[in-house]
């Protein structure tokens, strides 16, 4: 009987300690695994491994957080009734979507799902910026991120033209992804 596979939580950590890891093992990777390679050579190509394993984990994080930031919106606005700022605003930002747009022969749920990330991330700048400016900031920076790397990235075909020359830490993604946790998906709503 064949063992059964058991896949690890989907975890922002997890992702961070596997991709730290993986670095490590490249890194130490002997000789024999590399046939036919100058010193020079071998240290370019697990160099090139290490910042595709970068670019891999970084991609991940920025897929789970996005998937994150708008389960927590989308939440937010199917309760309607709100009681914290944050919400508010998320819920200000819905109606004058469903107003830009016309949509009034749907729920409003299910039209606002159509609100772009960048306008979450910015209604969420905006509503710390004189509350945490580092997390302001850092929502700034993480609309870079999806912009640069994981929209790119997502549709590959655009991606060679435009590699990115500055890739982020993975560990500097996992900050921001705790302020989040703290924050915003953790608020009493």
């Amino acid at each position: 009987m064949a063992a059964k596979l058991v896949l690890r939580e989907f975890t922002c950590d997890n992702l961070i300690g596997d991709y730290l890891l993986l670095k490590i093992a490249v890194a130490e990777l002997e000789e024999y695994h590399f046939k036919d390679m100058t010193p020079q050579q071998l240290e370019r190509e697990k160099r090139d491994l290490i910042q595709e394993l970068k670019l891999d984990t970084v991609f991940k994080l920025l897929t789970k957080l996005e998937a994150d930031i708008r389960q927590d919106y989308n939440t937010t606005i199917k309760k309607y009734q709100t009681t914290d700022g944050l919400s508010k605003e998320y819920l200000q930002l819905c109606e004058e979507f469903r107003r830009r747009t016309g949509e009034y022969n749907q729920p409003i749920a299910s039209i606002c799902k159509k609100v772009r990330l960048d306008d979450i991330l910015d209604t969420s700048r905006l509503y710390f910026k004189n509350l945490d400016r580092n997390f302001a900031k850092n929502c700034s920076v993480l609309t870079g991120y999806f912009t640069h790397i994981r929209h790119r990235y997502a549709h590959g075909r655009y991606f060679k033209r435009y590699h990115p020359t500055v890739i982020p830490d993975p560990e500097a993604l996992g900050i921001i992804y705790h302020q989040f946790e703290t924050l915003v998906f953790a608020r009493t709503k």
